[in-house]
């Protein structure tokens, strides 16, 4: 009972999605992050009914944006909120002190607009081509990947400020590793057999680039910055596996 309510806990925090609410207890946060991964699959699934439903009737490319939109509505833009005021606050001052703040700020600025832009056309772009299993193999490694990011990053660095964020951070227990680990090996294995260390080396890359933009720029993590990491290396993650799907060796 306590590993499902840590997966209620963590699908409560990154979805919009009808649970019970059945509270948060201290530090629970960061025990319930190693089930980020299985969130991100869930999040996925709704995309691909979505693209399922909608391409007989409207096409390829109209069912894919249909699609994104569905898996945005899932998580309540949580995580592209966390991209635009990352991008407008690690770009938009000259000490973290400074930038944190404007990360802070409800409104959204040019680079955040612009990173908003970028993520959701690169993501269109790539899925958009694809028949419905290349998009079901790119959806669920890219939501996958890209939480499992989020854990990594808040396990590896500290609370740059306080927050809903902060209450992530911390390295997981063994079980809560193994969990992760294992939804991303799953996933990576039936979603792209052989190339699964392809994939998943191209999302290591991106998540160390994260993880020290945030070092030397914030001095650690926030909410904010756990979901633009998501973000980033899920489009990343869709990227190479709409390669190897278009390369036929997938």
């Amino acid at each position: 009972m306590s590993q499902a309510r840590l997966l209620l806990v963590a699908a409560r925090f990154l979805t919009r999605l009808p649970l019970p609410d059945v509270g948060v207890h201290p530090g629970e946060l960061r025990r319930a992050a190693p089930a980020f991964p299985l969130v991100g699959l869930v999040v996925a699934g709704a995309g691909i009914a979505v693209r399922a439903g909608a391409g007989p009737l409207v096409g390829p490319v109209p069912a894919t944006v249909l699609a994104c939109a569905a898996m945005v509505a899932v998580t309540g833009a949580l995580h592209e909120d966390g991209l635009a005021d990352t991008f407008d606050g690690v770009w938009g001052a000259w000490d973290a002190e400074r930038r944190l703040a404007i990360m802070r700020d409800s409104s959204v600025g040019t680079y955040g607009v612009l990173a908003l832009v970028a993520v959701a056309g690169l993501r269109v772009a790539l899925l958009a081509p694809l028949d419905l299993a290349g998009f079901a193999r790119a959806a669920a490694c890219g939501h996958v990947l890209g939480r499992a990011a989020m854990v990594l990053a808040a396990a590896v660095l500290p609370a740059a400020a306080p927050g809903r964020g902060a209450e992530v951070v911390g390295r997981p227990g063994p079980v809560g590793a193994g969990v992760a680990a294992l939804t991303v090996g799953i996933t990576l294995g039936l979603a792209v057999t052989w190339w699964a260390p392809v994939v998943l080396a191209v999302a290591l890359v991106v998540t160390a680039g994260c993880i020290r933009l945030f070092r030397r720029r914030l001095g650690g993590v926030t909410g904010d910055t756990l979901g633009a990491a998501c973000q980033l290396v899920e489009v990343a993650a869709v990227g190479a596996v709409a390669a190897l799907v278009r390369a036929g060796w997938v």
